[in-house]
């Protein structure tokens, strides 16, 4: 350990002044303060957006075709001229359409968005194996057909797994739209976290959708499942290619690019407003520095009669104030993802069906990630820094004589 760096560890451990420990304390205590809040905020940020992406890609897919001018005709030529592209794992249809279901106890309806997929896709989908249920069906055990409801749905309908639902869809036949009903009975119960599938959303099996729908070998379109580590551009390329580019091929993030680029503004401004609070925390460390000068007076005085130059009790003091900072940044990171470690783990930030309805999801995960971390330490230990220039210039240049006269 270098001279300066001693003597700085020295006044650090062990100050003689309770006035200037006091100071030292509250300037390590605010700087924990600021970096806590820092830290928990990014987290609260980053947990919400990596959520919210795995819950749409969970219960959607990665890449969509579909056609512009309506459903897609063709779907089983479609699908065998895809499934080969390389990077595609699965390629499957799905149908969808708006409808109105109603129950015993709830016969007014509830507008729902009626979604049919492949029963076999839960297997592979975390999000749509709790939709589909652990029998990897949505038919009841004696072979009726069934659907799943997602939990606040179901509260507002009443209705319970084995109770019956009505379900109704327009239909068009020669230019008019008349309503067609099916009955089913609720096979699953789901709760996905994610508001929009869990409130408004109904799933089925996709035979069961195409016969209501009376629209047999046609799709809204087909969803992508791609292998791990495929290049989403390059494979939305070759799915276009493959099909001559008669279909509109899109992406997840083209689709929710407006959303995901406000999350990433409100992060970054965040940071900023928050990394005003670790600044103007700094200036704790600028008043203890002021004050461990004043008392050191004696001291310095005594390193620089005895051949001590300026720089030495300059980079004394700068070494103060950086172990000063490093402390609170340290503390202030270990204190601050404990807290996200503990609401995360106990989902203590979690919201009712009022709020889930804003902001999609219904709990926030907070995750703190190696970069961020590194990012608020390296920017806290730099701003402490910044604050020592100063004191630390004018300890540097103290008159040795008057600095031992005063004493």
């Amino acid at each position: 350990m270098n001279l300066p760096l001693a003597i700085a560890w020295r006044y650090f451990k062990r100050p003689t002044d309770r006035l200037v420990s006091a100071v030292g304390f509250a300037s390590i205590l605010g700087l924990i303060i600021g970096v806590m809040a820092l830290v928990i905020s990014m987290a609260l940020m980053t947990g919400y957006r990596l959520d919210l992406e795995r819950k749409l890609l969970g219960g959607n897919a990665e890449l969509f075709l579909y056609s512009v001018d309506g459903n897609i005709k063709n779907t089983a030529e479609v699908l065998r001229s895809v499934q080969p592209v390389p990077g595609v794992e699965r390629a499957s249809p799905v149908v969808f359409q708006h409808a109105l279901v109603a129950s015993e106890q709830h016969s007014s309806g509830e507008p729902v968005m009626l979604k049919g997929v492949e029963p076999s896709r839960g297997e592979t989908s975390s999000m749509l194996g709790k939709i589909v249920g652990s029998r990897r069906t949505f038919r009841a055990t004696d072979g009726t057909s069934g659907i799943a409801v997602g939990t606040y749905l179901a509260q507002r309908l009443q209705v319970q797994v084995g109770d019956a639902v009505t379900v109704t869809v327009p239909t068009e036949h020669s230019g008019n739209f008349l309503p067609r009903s099916a009955t089913f009975l609720v096979t699953n119960i789901y709760a996905t976290g994610f508001y929009e599938f869990d409130a408004r959303w109904m799933f089925l099996d996709l035979n069961e959708a195409e016969s209501l729908f009376e629209t047999h070998g046609e799709a809204n379109l087909i969803e992508f499942q791609l292998q791990p580590g495929s290049d989403l551009a390059h494979v939305a390329a070759a799915v276009a290619d493959r099909t001559g580019r008669r279909y509109t091929v899109t992406d997840w993030r083209q689709m929710n690019r407006q959303l995901f680029s406000l999350l990433k503004i409100q992060q970054l401004v965040l940071f900023i407003v928050l990394g005003l609070i670790v600044f103007v925390s700094t200036f704790n460390i600028v008043s203890t520095l002021i004050m461990t000068v004043h008392e050191k007076r004696q001291e310095i005085g005594i390193l620089m009669s005895m051949g001590g130059d300026r720089s030495l009790i300059r980079r004394v003091f700068v070494w103060y104030g950086t172990l000063v900072g490093v402390a609170g940044t340290l503390l202030g990171i270990g204190l601050g993802a404990l807290v996200c470690l503990v609401i995360t783990q106990f989902k203590l930030v979690s919201f009712g069906p009022e709020i889930a309805e804003v902001y999609f999801v219904s709990s926030i995960p907070f995750i703190t990630r190696p970069g961020d971390l590194l990012i608020i330490a390296v920017f806290t230990v730099s701003v402490s820094f910044l604050a020592t220039l100063i004191p630390s210039m004018r300890a540097a240049r103290l008159n040795p004589i008057e600095a031992l006269r005063h004493e």
